[in-house]
C-alpha cells in the first residue's frame, strides 16, 4: 500500500505519522501560567538535537486553529520550563494532564502528583525519576501549520539516584529502572519491554 500525502487531510496524515513514527519519548513539560499557578501537559513530537549545547526539540501544536497551547505561550513569555521524563508509575498522572483546561487551570491537582524544589524559578515533578531544568533556546514557526518547533536548552537535570551508576568518566542510567514511558498511535502507550545490545563496529 502506498499513500500519497498530498491527497490527505491533516489529520489524516496525523493519525498516519503518530502510528508509524513509533515508540516516541514523551517530554512532560511543566511552565508557569499568568497566575503564577502551573502548567502541565505532555509532548510527544520530541526529540534530542545537539548535546554541545544540550538542545532538544519539542513541536507543540495550537488548541485550535487561532489558539495556542498554554505550555507555547508560557514558553515564550517566561522562557524556561521543566521537562520530565515520565515513567509507567506516573502513567495515569500524564494522561491526565494532557485535557484540555481553560488558560490559568492547572492540570496538577486532578493528576494527583506533588511538587519538589529545583530551579530558583520553577519545581519539578516529585514522582518524576528525570527532570531537566531548560530555557527557551529558539522558535520556528512552521509556515501554514498549527505547529511550532521549539528548541530548548538543558540547563540543570534532576535523575533519581536509583537509576544512577557511574563508569569511567560516564554517568550511566539503567534504562530498565527509569521504564520510560513513550507514546504510540491512538490511545495506546508503550513500555520498555525487550532490550537487545550491540556494540558499534570499529
Amino acid at each position: 500500500m502506498r499513500v500519497q500525502f498530498d491527497q490527505l487531510s491533516a489529520n489524516q496524515r496525523y493519525h498516519l505519522i503518530t502510528q508509524t513514527i513509533t515508540p516516541r519519548p514523551i517530554a512532560w513539560i511543566l511552565t508557569k501560567n499568568e497566575s503564577a499557578s502551573y502548567n502541565l501537559a505532555p509532548f510527544s513530537y520530541f526529540a534530542p538535537v545537539s548535546s554541545d549545547p544540550a538542545i532538544v526539540m519539542v513541536s507543540i501544536g495550537n488548541k485550535s486553529a487561532n489558539v495556542a497551547k498554554d505550555t507555547k505561550n508560557n514558553l515564550l513569555r517566561e522562557k524556561e520550563c521543566v521537562l520530565h521524563i515520565p515513567s509507567e508509575e506516573v502513567m495515569n498522572a500524564v494522561n491526565e494532564s494532557s485535557a484540555t483546561l481553560a488558560y490559568g487551570e492547572s492540570e496538577i491537582p486532578a493528576s494527583g502528583i506533588t511538587l519538589a524544589e529545583f530551579a530558583a524559578t520553577l519545581p519539578r515533578i516529585s514522582e518524576a525519576k528525570v527532570a531537566m531544568h531548560c530555557k527557551l533556546y529558539d522558535v520556528h514557526s512552521i509556515e501554514n501549520a498549527s505547529f511550532t518547533a521549539v528548541f530548548l536548552e538543558i540547563l540543570d537535570m534532576y535523575i533519581d539516584e536509583d537509576l544512577v551508576t557511574q563508569e569511567s568518566s560516564r554517568i550511566m542510567v539503567d534504562t530498565q529502572k527509569l521504564n520510560p514511558l513513550a507514546r504510540l498511535g491512538g490511545d495506546d502507550y508503550a513500555l520498555v519491554g525487550k532490550t537487545v545490545t550491540m556494540k558499534r563496529p570499529n
